[in-house]
């Protein structure tokens, strides 16, 4: 089931059982407020019917923004072990007692120690609890499953960033009614601007090309924090394969982190160096915009979540690993040969060749990017974001002990 028509009947049952005639108090936990998210929650509280407070951490290695159109309170956690890691947030039993809400959604981090007994005690008192997360980890087996699914069966609804986590959910326990999806989502407004910006004044574009030596192209592009996990190598490896037929491909890498130095010297080992262009981090999004719209694919060879729908949000198709037990639920927009395109897992010539054949057909290259832009804009957003969150309170505020 697509994420659409997952969305459309869980609004039809949170419709039904559940008409905005009351205000619903609803509390939401999150372990941090990063910039991103300001959107979501700005749009969460326009939503008629529904007063939510946010709490999130003061404490997590994650830069907080402060809260601008909604009302959030910092809280702060107690590390009860750190291998592994367990937390207690004190907040979420005190919410969970406090009688001051109708509902309370948290993230489904069964790492929150304290998740688990809020959520019993929200059971016994009657007061519905919403799980939301990706329903599923990286590191996947059989107990951490097993341990998350029966956390998440606890809670009055859960709500997933993807359909096929939801669905495999779904599957395993026959909750179709109580199981929702709100796609995680970036806000493209400030992305499509800076885009109508450039593109209107292709002079000025054309100078920054010029001016960073990207005019001849074709250009690879990737941006992320750079780590082992997202394996950049691989990006730099495929590049000596390509410039027999690309003779002026370049590669910009944006980002820092503990393997710019190993990448650096990877490039000058491969006798690449004068074609990769390292920018360092870059913050502001007016000053991504040019490197962006000055590249034909972004390639991310592993580890991409939200990245996906910022490249994508300026057009470009994506290229990364086929292996689904290490995506993120934003990979499910990835449509091959449509916005973007799949390699074989850890095979550096299967990539050379994906992307070879999406840069030597111009024209099915700008139909990915049309494609890609289409998908960020539309098939994603805030707004269905938002929707999906808004199902799942309703539907748990239905099931509230009157």
């Amino acid at each position: 089931m697509s994420t659409a028509a997952t969305n459309s009947n869980a609004r039809e049952v949170a419709g039904a059982v559940a008409a905005p005639v009351e205000t619903i108090r609803l509390a939401v936990f999150q372990p941090a407020l990063p910039k991103y998210r300001l959107p979501v929650f700005q749009e969460l509280s326009r939503r008629p019917g529904i007063r939510f407070k946010l709490f999130y951490s003061s404490d997590e290695p994650v830069k907080n923004v402060t809260p601008v159109g909604f009302d959030a309170e910092p809280i702060t956690s107690k590390v009860l072990l750190k291998s592994p890691r367990l937390i207690w947030r004190q907040k979420q039993i005190d919410v969970a007692r406090s009688g001051d809400f109708d509902v309370v959604m948290a993230g489904w981090n069964t790492r929150y120690i304290s998740l688990i007994a809020s959520l019993r005690i929200a059971a016994k008192r009657g007061l519905p609890t919403i799980a939301w997360g990706h329903g599923y980890s990286k590191q996947e087996n059989r107990a951490k499953q097993n341990f998350r699914d029966w956390v998440g069966n606890n809670a009055t609804a859960v709500l997933f960033y993807g359909s096929h986590a939801r669905n495999e959910f779904v599957r395993r326990h026959d909750s179709e009614y109580r199981a929702f999806v709100a796609p995680n989502s970036l806000d493209q407004s400030e992305v499509v601007r800076l885009r109508s910006e450039w593109l209107g004044d292709p002079a000025r574009l054309a100078a920054f090309k010029r001016e960073k030596g990207l005019d001849q192209g074709p250009t690879l592009f990737f941006v992320s924090r750079l780590i082992h996990e997202n394996r950049t190598d691989m990006l730099l490896d495929c590049v000596p394969g390509l410039i027999g037929e690309f003779p002026r491909l370049r590669v910009v890498i944006v980002g820092d982190g503990p393997v710019r130095t190993a990448l650096e010297e990877q490039a000058s080992r491969l006798g690449i160096a004068d074609r990769v262009t390292f920018t360092g981090a870059i913050y502001e999004e007016s000053q991504l915009a040019p490197w962006f719209l000055s590249s034909d694919l972004f390639v991310y060879p592993r580890n991409i979540g939200l990245s996906l729908q910022h490249a994508m949000g300026y057009g470009l198709p994506v290229v990364t690993t086929d292996d689904q037990a290490s995506w993120a639920p934003e990979v499910e927009g990835l449509k091959p040969w449509m916005n973007g395109m799949f390699y074989r897992d850890g095979d550096v010539e299967d990539l050379t060749e994906v992307v070879r054949l999406i840069l030597a057909d111009r024209e099915r290259l700008d139909a990915m990017k049309r494609q890609a832009y289409k998908t960020a804009t539309e098939d994603y957003s805030v707004i269905k974001m938002v929707d999906g969150m808004e199902a799942a309170i309703r539907y748990a505020f239905s099931q509230r002990r009157r």
